[in-house]
């Protein structure tokens, strides 16, 4: 019985490190954050990728933009489309013929294939007379060629403004 009391007493002083290094292998830990980084990123990017797709066709770039009133006044000019999220746009545009203008300046949401939410400032100045909207705005395809027309069409006067964004 004594002997087998020695016998573990033996084992222990012999499996103890007498030097007091550590035998286990040393692990780089910026190895392992940066494996870690690199799948976020991964992850990140391809989310960011489907933040990013439009549902509709993409309006990025310039289009034509025309302003047609009934009293003959007749205005071309452009807008351009620049893309900052899925189906989101910042528009800027003008549409010039001797002093009159118009000018267009905002945000736009596409929310359906035939509709373009506007937010932003129109403002028109026409023979003299300075008309501003300011409220949200509806652009519509209503089928009548390859434009987008405002739907908000009747200004301060009564009369009928059609303000158009060409596809």
């Amino acid at each position: 019985m004594k002997k087998l009391f020695f016998i573990p007493l033996i084992l222990i002083a012999f499996s103890c490190n007498k030097t007091g290094e550590n035998n286990a292998k040393d692990v780089d830990s910026t190895k392992i954050i940066d494996s870690i980084n690199a799948v976020r990123m991964k992850y990140n990017d391809s989310i960011r990728a489907l933040n990013n797709k439009n549902n509709y066709s993409d309006l990025s770039g310039k289009h034509k933009l025309t302003f047609v009133s009934d009293d003959g006044v007749s205005l071309t000019g452009t807008v351009n489309f620049t893309k900052i999220m899925s189906d989101g746009y910042e528009v800027k545009g003008n549409a010039k013929s001797g002093k009159n203008i118009l000018v267009i300046d905002g945000k736009a949401d596409r929310v359906s294939p035939k509709h373009i939410n506007f937010y932003g400032k129109i403002t028109q100045t026409i023979n003299g007379k300075t008309e501003s909207k300011s409220n949200s705005n509806t652009f519509r395809d209503e089928g009548k060629g390859e434009f987008f027309r405002l739907q908000q069409k009747i200004n301060a006067q009564g009369f009928v403004d059609y303000i158009d964004i060409w596809k």
